[in-house]
């Protein structure tokens, strides 16, 4: 295997700190949704409900974020694969807010991911993850 390009180390990093900021985010609606639907008035119940699976689906999602990251450090072909997915969906969700909302800052995101797909297919990201051969020069 060749040496990690630091690229990847810097993606990977970012993804570690983004998983714990989901997960922490996460934790405080796991214990306060079941707080909200103990009272006896059924649509707190619903919000409660509500509340406890966004606080779920946030710790779920910084829990994949590790995994990947993990992965892209290792070299696993998979992490890479699901980063390039998780980019074309960041850059489609970020145009979309662009156009609905006129809001210029979403370009950021355009730009930052496209940067990073441009990346995920340099050719020595591609030889770290098995993508292409050892070079014969």
């Amino acid at each position: 295997m060749t040496q990690r390009p630091i690229g990847i180390t810097i993606i990977s990093v970012l993804m570690i700190i983004g998983g714990l900021i989901l997960i922490f985010t996460g934790i405080t609606p796991l214990f306060i949704g079941p707080l909200i639907s103990i009272d006896s008035d059924p649509s707190f119940g619903a919000l409660g409900s509500l509340i406890t699976i966004a606080g779920l689906t946030l710790v779920v999602l910084g829990i994949a974020s590790l995994i990947v990251s993990w992965g892209l450090l290792k070299g696993k072909r998979w992490a890479r694969t699901i980063t390039l997915i998780i980019s074309i969906i960041a850059i489609i969700i970020a145009i979309i807010s662009l156009v609905s909302s006129g809001d210029l800052t979403h370009i950021i995101s355009v730009i930052i991911y496209g940067i990073i797909i441009y990346y995920m297919f340099t050719d020595k990201v591609k030889l770290f993850f098995g993508k292409v051969k050892e070079p014969t020069t």
